[in-house]
């Protein structure tokens, strides 16, 4: 009996240190949550730009003087220099840099191509003191147009944090209870996490009606919060029958210049076309999973025309012309199911060069030869808009002034195929 009383009152201490542990742990970690809002550099400064056109990345230069666009700035006078700016904004660290006085230092900013060739002069030198000093929250850069549709599949950017190593995408249904807190809200529908960059590419279909927010809150290394989330940014989502709709791969998703993604609406074609036009586009997508996902992700919306532009990324993998025509064989009895009139863009060069400079990928050396034969299978269909000869060059390649990775037209590019969407449609208004 004594034995039972001692393995008793084991059992009883035994509990009462595990509930102190786990308490103090709560404790502990609820703490450290709370005191990680103070993880805010308390010396560094946010600047921001306007984005250019096709720009690939920026170069900076801070210096001691103002000196003017078209001056060369001798070295010792210097502070930061850097090439590798992908964003239309930065943090510097006010300490690195050893500045005492930020309104006697100054900043200029120019864009650059794919191999770091400027693409226009110095901007005009403006001092650091024009910037945002110690930032406590990220700064989303994907603000999403109100006069055009939500695309199906949104994708949220923003300036990069200084010493953040992982950033928590948040999409709420309707706007968090905690603006610029550092907890989760609890109106959230799904989350992403990322390591370093500054986009994340939303992987669900927004079919539900419905005003949607996302943030974003960056992490250190030890996934603590720099700062707060970010101030929430809205989004409608609006499930109605289009009369249009643009539906494929990467290029009709949107992005390109290889650092901008689809959040820059400048990158949609479907952007420069003045009818309201839902985007349905993927990246990533191949014609195959264009038949696959037309169900759950076309109907919904009905669209009277489709416009299709996949199977790029097919054919630079070597997928044979005839096994891409089946897959469209398949689309195009989709749309007669249901009677949606497709309208086919017939597929754009690429230039295998830049493709394995940016993305460390080769290309089929076929791919012109099975680009011809699909090409010639869309031209055989009621409608179609032959973009490929207007993005080629000579040898039938896409060229850098349209595309500086090789694979997506830029702006320039998506420009020259809205052109042609819009020549399109004065002749099929009197079809």
């Amino acid at each position: 009996m004594k034995v039972n009383k001692f393995i008793i009152l084991l059992i009883i201490v035994t509990l009462i240190l595990s509930f102190t542990l786990i308490l103090n742990f709560t404790l502990t970690s609820n703490s450290s949550l709370t005191s990680s809002a103070n993880l805010v550099q308390t010396n560094k400064i946010y600047l921001a730009w306007k984005n250019s056109e096709d720009v690939v990345a920026y170069e900076m230069e801070v210096m001691t003087k103002p000196y003017k666009p078209n001056a060369s700035v001798p070295t010792e006078e210097i502070v930061y220099h850097t090439v590798d700016i992908f964003t239309p904004g930065i943090e510097l660290d006010l300490n690195q840099l050893n500045i005492e006085n930020i309104d006697k230092t100054y900043y200029r900013i120019r864009p650059l191509d794919l191999n770091r060739k400027p693409l226009a002069i110095f901007s005009e030198p403006m001092p650091l003191s024009n910037g945002q000093l110690n930032p406590t929250k990220p700064q989303p850069t994907a603000l999403f147009n109100t006069n055009r549709p939500v695309p199906l599949y949104p994708t949220y950017s923003w300036i990069p944090v200084l010493g953040a190593e992982h950033y928590v995408v948040e999409v709420t249904k309707d706007a968090p209870e905690n603006p610029n807190g550092i907890s989760p809200s609890i109106k959230r529908v799904r989350s992403y996490t990322v390591n370093e960059g500054f986009d994340c590419y939303d992987t669900h279909a927004y079919v539900e009606e419905g005003t949607y927010y996302w943030r974003v809150i960056a992490l250190n290394s030890y996934y603590h919060p720099i700062g707060t989330y970010s101030d929430a940014i809205p989004f409608h989502v609006s499930v109605k029958h289009y009369t249009w709709a643009v539906f494929g791969d990467s290029i009709t998703h949107g992005g390109g210049a290889v650092s901008n993604s689809p959040s820059d609406i400048r990158f949609d074609f479907s952007s420069y076309i003045p009818y309201e036009i839902k985007n349905l586009g993927k990246s990533g997508d191949s014609v195959e999973s264009l038949v696959e996902r037309f169900n759950s992700d076309v109907l919904p919306f009905r669209p009277k025309y489709l416009f299709i532009l996949v199977s790029g990324n097919n054919i630079r993998g070597g997928t044979k012309a005839e096994d891409v025509i089946k897959q469209f064989q398949r689309l195009i009895k989709k749309c007669e199911q249901n009677d949606i009139t497709p309208l086919f863009l017939t597929i754009p060069p690429i230039n295998p060069d830049r493709i394995e400079q940016v993305f460390h990928k080769t290309s089929t050396t076929d791919w012109q030869n099975q680009t011809d034969i699909v090409n010639n299978f869309l031209k055989s269909q009621q409608y179609v808009i032959d973009v490929n000869p207007l993005l080629s060059d000579n040898n039938g390649f896409l060229p850098p002034i349209y595309s500086q990775d090789g694979l997506h037209p830029d702006i320039s590019g998506k420009k020259i195929m809205a052109d042609a969407i819009i020549r399109f449609f004065h002749t099929f208004d009197r079809i």
